[in-house]
């Protein structure tokens, strides 16, 4: 059953994470349904984001976490990915002639 994303509730699967191999690990058990390749695709954007962010070390698995298993959950189909925006037609001068 998928969720929309106004109920989703991402849970960390433990509290802290002391290395990268560690999470990636974890995520790759988490996410069975997804390539191990996808996983480990996922992680290392997260995980360029916090970085790029400067982040504290310690909020880096964190965060990177959350982003990764929320991309995850997309591409494994346990959630939707829902229009953010209502999409409209600018009018361009190009477009007025």
């Amino acid at each position: 059953m998928t969720t929309s994303s106004t109920d989703l509730k991402l849970q960390r699967c433990c509290e802290t994470h002391d290395d990268w191999r560690m999470l990636a690990e974890h995520l790759i058990d988490g996410f069975p349904s997804v390539a191990a390749g996808d996983v480990l695709r996922e992680l290392a954007r997260a995980r360029d984001a916090v970085v790029a962010f400067s982040l504290d070390v310690n909020d880096q698995f964190g965060v990177a976490e959350l982003m990764a298993r929320h991309q995850l959950m997309l591409l494994s189909g346990e959630v939707r990915d829902i229009a953010r925006l209502d999409p409209e037609r600018h009018v361009r001068s190009v477009d007025a002639i």
